[in-house]
């Protein structure tokens, strides 16, 4: 009984050290985690409404700003 006891205590021992030992972050891995921008990719389109006045009406048209593109064609603004 006392051996198998024993053995309980070090399995949960063993498995306490592993498993917290993934949750501690050093301060100097947060650091270069929140500065490591060089390797950040936006994956997102970036859309933008541009705008163009012709006989004093205005007409927009979306513009793709990632892939520099339009998007659609002129639709009259009311």
């Amino acid at each position: 009984m006392k051996t198998k006891g024993r053995r309980t205590m070090i399995v949960l021992l063993i498995s306490l050290i592993s498993c917290s030992s993934a949750l501690f972050v050093f301060p100097y891995q947060a650091y270069a985690i929140a500065n490591n921008s060089e390797n950040i990719m936006p994956m997102a389109d970036v859309f933008v409404w541009r705008y163009k006045m012709v006989n004093g009406i205005t007409y927009k048209r979306l513009y793709n700003g990632s892939t520099k593109q339009w998007v659609g064609n002129w639709i009259r603004c009311k």
